[in-house]
């Protein structure tokens, strides 16, 4: 019987999308996008408490 959660390889798929996302920081570093800059402002902050969405 083949157990794939014994199997300690990380699947293809997701080996494939995190070598995705590290292009993508890479490239962000890059360019001067990442890091993003965060607000010192407490105003800016979101509160979902009120959000009807269920966030």
């Amino acid at each position: 019987m083949n157990n794939k959660m014994n199997d300690d390889r990380i699947p293809p798929e997701l080996e494939r999308y995190l070598a995705l996302c590290e292009r993508i920081y890479e490239r962000m570093v890059e360019t001067g996008e990442w890091p993003w800059p965060d607000s010192p402002n407490f105003e800016d902050v979101v509160d979902s408490g009120d959000n009807d969405n269920g966030v």
